[in-house]
C-alpha cells in the first residue's frame, strides 16, 4: 500500500478533527459532534442493530461490525456471540470479549481513536482451523438506504452502490482503502485496511432486505489471528441536527391541550416559534409567537415545548421554527373523526386472509391459503416463535385439519395466523363498537365468493364484520378441539420469506398425501391456559357486540368462551412456551379478565364469586401487571360486584399505578410512560429493539376505562398524549405511524408488499426505536420491521383511541 498517500489522508482527518476530536464517554462510546460509535450496545444483528455501529449527521451507516466464520463445507456449524464489554477511560480503548461455539475458541474487538478515527483490531485467540472453516475475519454492515447511487472508490475499481441487486456480489474486490459517497460530507467516510485488503459486498442475492457489506478477511490458511482497520468519518465541527417540529400531523380539536416538542441538537439554543394560520383571503395570519421553553434532556436530545393551548379558532395552522416547518394540520372538532378509519377499511381488510380483496381495478391479493392446515409434527421448534409438543388432536403428523380456512387476518408483514394477535385485535374493535358505536360501511364481504370489496358498501357494519371475522378464526380451532390452537404459520423458511401476493405461497389445493413436501400451512395446536383465558373473554364481549349483528355466531362465542373458562377452571394450568401466546405474570391475570368479561356478559354470579376468590392475587399483583393485564376489564365490571374488600384492592391497586404512572410520564416531553430499562446501558443485550408505539396504544386503551371509572383519579392526558404520540409528536421525526394518515407519514413500511418500497393505508408502525444508549431512530426503509412493521392489534387499538379521545373531548 502507498504508506506516504495513507499518512497524508489520515493528516487531513486529524487536521479536521483537532478542535473537536472523538473522545469515549460516560456512556461508553466514542463520540464528537454528529459523530458516534457504539461499541457494542446493542446485539441484534439479525436486524442489523447490533455490534459495531457508527452514526453520523444523525444516521446510523455502519451496523454489525463483528467477527464473521463461515464453515468450510461438511463442518458442523460454528456460533459466536459478545460476552461482555469492558472499558479503559485512561487509554480510551473499548475492549469487546466474545467467543466461538464449535470453534472452541475467543475472541476481542479491541477499539481506539486518536481522535480523527476509529481503529478496531479484531484478535482471536488462536490460529483458524482452516480444515473446519472456508472464511473468517472482520465485517460490518453499510446501511443501503442512503447510499443507493452514491460513489464508491477503491485503488482497483470505482462504481456506484445500484438500487438492485446486480448479479455481481462483489462490488469491490483487494482495496487496502475504500472511499464512499465522497460527493456527500453527511454520510462520507472512508474505511482502511494497510495489512491486507477490504471487499465490498452486495448481498441481496436471495433476497431484497440484506445491507451491502464491509468485508476484511483473513487470509484462507494462513495463521493470522489479527484484522487491523480504520474508519475515517467525515467529522463536521459545526454540523447540527436539524429540529424536529412534534406536531400532530392530523390537528388537534378545539378543546384539548395543544403543546409542540421541540427536539433540538444539544448545542443548539432554543429560539422563537410562529403559530399561522392559513386563511382563504389573503395571506396566512401569525396567531401566536414566543420563546421556546425549555424542557431539558432525554436521552442524546434536548427538548423544548410550545404550548397554544389557547388557539381554538377552526382551521389549517403551520408551525415555523429554526428554518423548519411543520403542517398543515387541523384544529376542528371532528379532527379524530376520519383519522381512524383507514386502519377500518384498508388495512384490515388488506390483511384478511382466506379472500381476495380488490380495490376497483386494484387487486391487493387472491383469495390466499384455501388449503390450511395441517397438524404440525410434534416435538417440532418452528418458525418465528412456534412450537409443537406432544399431540392433543386426533389428528396425526401432516394430516390435513378441515375447517381452518375462513377467517382470521395476516399477524404483519408476514402471514401467520397467531391466536394471541387476532384475540387482542378483536378485543380491541369489539370494545370499540361496545363503547362508541361508530357507524361505517365501506366494505363488502362475500363469502360464498371469498370476496372482499373496498370502498363498496353492503348495508353491513365495518367494524361489526371484522369483528365477525375475528370471532370466526378462533372458533375454527375450538369446533375442532374443543380448545384454542395457537397459531396457523408457513411449512418453511422459504414460504415464510415470501414478498409479494401471499396468494402465490401456496397452491390452495389440499394435499392428497401429507408430508413435509406438502406446502399446506402447519397449526400448532397445544392448548396453552393463558391462551385459553384471553380468547374466553375476547368471545365474551364479541357476544356483547354481534347479538343484534349476526345472532347465531354471537351464541357460538358465548357458549365457547363459558366452556373455555370451564374447562381450564377444572385442568391443571399449562403454559408451554409458543408464539403470541399471553405469558404467565403468576397473578392469574388472564383468569382475572375472562371472568369479568363473563360475568358482565351474563350475570351469573359464580364469576363474581370467582373474582373475589382472587383478590389475593389482586393485592399482590404490582401495579404494572395490574395495569398492563385485568385493570380495564374489572374497571368494566366493578358495579356488579359489589363487595366491599373487592373494591377496596382495586382502588388501592389504581392508586399505585397513578404514583407510578405520574412518575413514568415526566421522564420525558412527550407525556407517555416509557419504561424504566429505556436509558440504561449496562451490558451487550438490547431489551427495546422495537419502537414503543404500539405499547403505548394499548397502555391508552386500558387507561380510558380507568378515567371512564374513576374521574377523580385519572383524567384523559395519557390517552391523548399517546394519540399525538402516534399522529407525530414523537422522537427522531415527526411522522405520523399511520399509513396515509396526515401530511407526512410512512409511505415505505414493512408490508406483505415491502419489496415494491410501498405502504398499506391505515397500518400502524411501531415507530422510532432506541439504538442503545441514547439515539432514537426512524428509517424510512422498508426492511426493518422494529420499526416500520404493521401489525393487526396496532391497527385495532389505534382505533379504539382515536374514537375514545373523540368521545372524551365532545363530553
Amino acid at each position: 500500500m502507498d504508506r506516504t498517500w495513507l499518512a497524508l489522508l489520515c493528516s487531513l482527518w486529524t487536521a479536521a478533527a483537532a478542535q473537536t476530536p472523538i473522545r469515549l464517554n460516560a456512556l461508553e462510546y466514542f463520540e464528537a459532534p454528529g459523530f458516534s460509535f457504539l461499541p457494542y450496545h446493542n446485539d441484534y444483528k439479525s436486524g442489523f442493530q447490533g455490534g459495531l455501529q457508527l452514526i453520523q449527521s444523525g444516521e446510523r451507516l455502519l451496523d454489525s461490525g463483528d467477527l464473521y466464520v463461515e464453515a468450510a463445507p461438511g463442518a458442523g456449524p460454528i456460533q459466536w456471540r459478545a460476552l461482555r464489554r469492558t472499558v479503559d477511560q485512561t487509554a480510551q480503548t473499548v475492549t469487546v470479549v466474545g467467543e466461538v461455539t464449535g470453534w472452541e475458541a475467543g475472541y476481542q474487538l479491541v477499539c481506539r481513536s486518536n481522535g480523527a478515527r476509529i481503529e478496531v483490531n479484531l484478535k482471536l485467540d488462536r490460529p483458524v482451523d482452516w480444515k473446519r472453516v472456508a472464511q473468517a475475519g472482520l465485517r460490518f454492515a453499510l446501511y443501503p438506504g442512503v447510499y443507493y447511487g452514491k460513489s464508491f472508490q477503491g485503488e482497483t475499481g470505482w462504481g456506484v452502490f445500484p438500487q438492485q441487486y446486480t448479479g455481481e456480489s462483489a462490488l469491490l474486490a483487494g482495496a487496502h482503502r475504500l472511499r464512499i459517497a465522497q460527493e456527500d460530507p453527511n454520510i462520507s467516510l472512508t474505511i482502511v485496511r494497510e495489512e491486507g485488503t477490504l471487499t465490498l459486498l452486495d448481498n441481496r442475492r436471495s433476497s431484497p432486505q440484506p445491507w451491502f457489506g464491509v468485508q476484511a478477511a483473513l487470509t484462507p490458511g494462513s495463521s493470522q489471528t489479527e484484522v487491523r482497520i480504520q474508519i475515517l468519518p467525515n467529522l463536521r465541527p459545526d454540523w447540527r441536527r436539524a429540529p424536529v417540529i412534534g406536531v400532530s400531523q392530523v390537528g388537534y380539536h378545539p378543546r384539548q391541550p395543544k403543546q409542540v416538542v421541540l427536539e433540538l441538537d444539544p448545542a443548539d439554543v432554543p429560539a422563537e416559534v410562529r403559530l399561522y394560520k392559513l386563511e382563504l383571503e389573503g395571506d396566512r395570519r401569525l396567531v401566536k409567537s414566543g420563546p421556546a421553553r425549555i424542557w431539558g434532556r432525554f436521552l442524546r436530545m434536548q427538548y423544548a415545548t410550545f404550548d397554544f393551548s389557547e388557539v381554538r379558532q377552526p382551521g389549517l395552522y403551520v408551525i415555523e421554527y429554526g428554518g423548519q416547518s411543520a403542517g398543515p394540520f387541523r384544529i376542528a372538532n371532528d379532527v379524530y373523526g376520519q383519522a381512524w378509519q383507514p386502519a377500518l377499511t384498508y388495512f384490515l381488510p388488506i390483511q384478511m386472509c382466506h379472500v381476495a380483496v380488490r380495490e376497483g381495478n386494484r387487486t391487493w391479493h387472491g383469495a390466499c391459503h384455501l388449503d390450511d392446515a395441517r397438524q404440525a409434527p410434534a416435538g417440532r421448534r418452528h418458525l418465528d416463535g412456534y412450537q409443537q409438543g406432544e399431540r392433543e388432536t386426533r389428528f396425526a403428523d401432516y394430516e390435513h385439519i378441515p375447517g381452518l380456512d375462513w377467517g382470521g387476518w395476516h399477524d404483519a408483514g408476514d402471514h401467520d395466523l397467531p391466536a394471541g394477535s387476532i384475540a387482542s385485535t378483536t378485543m380491541a374493535l369489539a370494545l370499540a363498537q361496545e363503547e362508541f358505536k361508530p357507524q361505517l360501511d365501506q366494505t363488502s364481504i362475500r363469502r360464498p365468493e371469498r370476496l372482499v370489496l373496498l370502498h363498496n358498501p353492503d348495508g353491513r357494519s365495518d367494524l361489526l364484520q371484522q369483528i365477525a371475522y375475528g370471532a370466526e378464526s378462533l372458533l375454527a380451532s375450538f369446533r375442532i378441539a374443543g380448545h384454542i390452537f395457537p397459531g396457523i404459520i408457513e411449512a418453511s423458511g422459504r414460504q415464510y420469506s415470501h414478498l409479494g401476493d401471499p396468494v402465490n405461497i401456496t397452491d390452495n389445493r389440499v394435499c392428497a398425501v401429507g408430508g413435509p413436501d406438502c406446502d399446506d400451512r402447519w397449526a400448532f395446536t397445544n392448548r396453552h391456559t393463558g391462551l385459553q383465558y384471553q380468547v374466553a373473554q375476547t368471545l365474551a364481549v364479541a357476544y356483547r357486540v354481534l347479538r343484534d349483528f349476526d345472532a347465531r355466531l354471537a351464541e357460538e362465542c358465548l357458549a365457547a368462551a363459558q366452556k373455555l373458562f370451564a374447562y381450564e377452571q377444572s385442568h391443571p394450568p399449562v403454559y408451554p412456551p409458543n408464539a403470541y401466546v399471553p405469558r404467565d405474570t403468576g397473578f392469574r391475570t388472564q383468569e382475572m379478565a375472562a371472568a369479568a368479561e363473563l360475568l358482565l356478559t351474563t350475570g351469573e354470579q359464580i364469576y363474581a364469586k370467582h373474582l373475589l376468590a382472587l383478590v389475593p392475587q389482586l393485592r399482590a399483583m404490582s401495579p404494572e401487571v395490574f395495569a398492563q393485564g385485568p385493570a380495564a376489564a374489572l374497571m368494566r365490571v366493578v358495579d356488579r360486584v359489589p363487595d366491599p374488600g373487592f373494591r377496596s384492592a382495586l382502588r388501592e391497586k389504581a392508586e399505585q399505578w397513578k404514583q407510578l404512572l405520574v412518575q413514568r410520564m415526566a421522564t420525558s416531553p412527550y407525556g407517555v410512560p416509557w419504561p424504566p430499562e429505556v436509558g440504561s446501558y449496562e451490558g451487550t443485550r438490547s431489551r427495546y429493539v422495537w419502537g414503543l408505539g404500539w405499547s403505548f396504544q394499548t397502555a391508552a386503551m386500558h387507561h380510558y376505562y380507568l378515567v371512564k371509572r374513576l374521574p377523580e383519579l385519572f383524567d384523559p392526558t395519557l390517552l391523548l398524549s399517546v394519540v399525538n404520540f402516534v399522529l407525530g409528536v414523537h422522537p427522531a421525526s415527526n411522522d405520523s405511524y399511520v399509513s396515509g394518515v396526515g401530511g407526512r407519514s410512512p409511505l415505505i413500511a414493512y408490508g406483505f408488499n415491502r419489496a415494491d418500497w410501498s405502504h398499506i393505508p391505515g397500518g400502524v408502525i411501531s415507530g422510532a426505536s432506541l439504538i442503545r444508549p441514547d439515539f432514537m431512530e426512524l428509517k424510512r426503509f422498508p426492511f426493518l420491521w422494529y420499526q416500520t412493521e404493521y401489525v393487526i392489534h396496532g391497527a385495532g387499538t389505534y382505533i379504539f383511541d382515536l374514537l375514545a379521545a373523540q368521545a372524551l373531548l365532545e363530553r
